[in-house]
């Protein structure tokens, strides 16, 4: 009497044909956490886009359509003179979309500083307590009125030296604010320092300082005059988010655009940022929407990754790309987005693959270039976890897929005429390879075939005369 045993086995998968993938992602190696895209509300011009509108609200934070932007978060400013009604209303038409908000003064109330002005100076050490107090009592403010913040900073930009609404701190002073005072914010956790050019001198003494580090969630800083963006290795090590909170440049061009979208790959992907923040997200000279209401190009290019890359996703680690720029993401229940960035002019063949996962049957690519703007394309067939795409010419795709929950199973094994037949599912458009063994040790490839449709039969056709069988079936050759 013949006799056979089901043995269920699933191996990695692997590259097309059994060749290396050009650019590879590892599903397991989860790197940083993202919080989100966003741009500001802070000053724009004209005045009169703000407070911001419903339509300008729904074009920069839902997903409705190909002209909305998906940012998940607004940064507004803090108004030392305690105006703060436009700032709620932003706040609370931003939450009510989804967004999380980040609050930043440019000064402190002028009677708390040096200079008795809103106009430089700095803040007294007699008024830290109060200040502390000031920040605390805004964001309860924002808190008790439905637009709850996010994040709080100390201070936009402390290292500038500017004729308009500021104030100067010192790293020693930040530290001194730290240590002493930044505990009584308890109402949203504190950012610092905001430095124009991302000083890391201006965060380190604070950070080196246990008991004042404590007292800060978020280290952010801007990127004016920063030719080379670096990972800011003691805030990661002291286990600190990064934001990049404040850039801008006055070109609306397609090319200054893809420039900003090598910039979001760098703060991702080389700074290992969680956060990255627009200057302003509405206006003519260097909005993502325009004082019209319509999305820019640097929008666009934004958009490829905050409608698909959400808060709560972590990047992945991404090996051998031939592309200027590819980062991938990875979401809740096995969704994914890889953002690839090609600044060359001209077209990229690129071909993609994971491992430690199944990719299921498709992708679908939506591309930013000098001919679509956030533009879905047809669905891009997956073989065995890769496909191969060709990313257009300063462009960027961002390519949006689904990891198979389940390995392949066999759901059933018979024989008949003397052959045994096994039905089996399992994610489509993979090699399927069956082996057998008559002791569990040496393992015999039957077949390798390819299932476009599933569920399926496999037979084996050669079952040996009284001979027991063990089978297992994989993905791959």
């Amino acid at each position: 009497m013949k006799a056979f045993v089901l043995l269920l086995w699933c191996a990695s998968v692997l590259g097309a044909a059994g060749a290396l993938p050009s650019c590879v992602v590892d599903w397991n190696d989860a790197r940083q956490q993202i919080d989100g895209f966003g741009g500001g509300v802070v000053f724009l011009n004209p005045a009169s886009l703000d407070p911001v509108t419903p339509a300008n609200m729904d074009t920069l934070f839902l997903t409705n359509t190909t002209s909305q932007l998906g940012l998940t978060l607004l940064r507004i400013r803090i108004d030392s003179s305690t105006n703060w009604s436009n700032g709620l209303l932003d706040g609370q038409n931003a939450v009510a979309r989804g967004a999380r908000i980040l609050a930043t003064p440019w000064s402190p109330p002028a009677g708390l500083k040096s200079t008795n002005s809103i106009v430089g100076g700095s803040l007294l050490t007699s008024q830290y307590g109060n200040y502390a107090s000031y920040l605390n009592g805004f964001a309860g403010f924002m808190k008790t009125n439905g637009a709850p913040l996010a994040a709080i900073s100390l201070q936009n930009e402390p290292d500038a030296n500017v004729n308009y609404e500021s104030c100067s701190w010192t790293p020693a002073q930040l530290l001194a604010f730290c240590r002493t005072n930044a505990a009584a914010i308890t109402n949203a956790p504190v950012v610092m320092p905001e430095s124009e050019s991302f000083n890391t001198a201006y965060a380190d003494p604070t950070l080196n300082d246990s008991v004042a580090a404590a007292n800060v969630s978020i280290v952010a800083g801007h990127l004016y005059g920063v030719s080379t963006i670096q990972d800011y290795t003691n805030a990661h090590a002291k286990g600190k988010r990064t934001w990049m909170t404040e850039y801008l440049v006055n070109d609306q061009s397609i090319g200054a655009a893809m420039t900003t979208a090598q910039q979001i790959h760098d703060c991702l992907s080389v700074g290992n940022m969680s956060a990255y923040i627009w200057w302003k997200s509405l206006g003519d000279a260097n909005g993502l929407v325009n004082a019209a209401g319509l999305p820019q190009p640097r929008g666009f290019v934004m958009a490829q990754f905050s409608r698909f890359v959400r808060p709560g996703f972590h990047r992945l680690g991404v090996a051998n790309s031939a592309i200027d720029a590819v980062s991938a993401y990875q979401g809740p229940n096995g969704a994914f987005a890889i953002v690839a960035v090609n600044t060359n002019t001209a077209d990229v063949a690129q071909t993609f693959s994971f491992t430690n996962c199944i990719v299921t049957n498709s992708v679908t690519p939506w591309i930013t270039s000098s001919n679509f703007s956030l533009a879905a394309q047809g669905p891009v067939a997956v073989t065995n976890s890769s496909f191969t795409y060709t990313v257009p010419a300063m462009g960027v795709v961002t390519f949006v897929g689904q990891i198979s929950n389940g390995p392949p199973v066999i759901n059933s094994i018979s024989l008949a005429g003397g052959r045994v037949h096994l039905s089996v599912s399992g994610p489509t458009n993979y090699d399927y390879t069956l082996k057998t063994s008559t002791n569990l040790l040496n393992w015999r490839a039957l077949l390798t075939t390819n299932l476009p449709v599933v569920p399926t039969m496999l037979v084996d056709t050669n079952l040996a005369t009284n001979a027991a069988r063990f089978y297992r079936l994989q993905l791959g050759p």
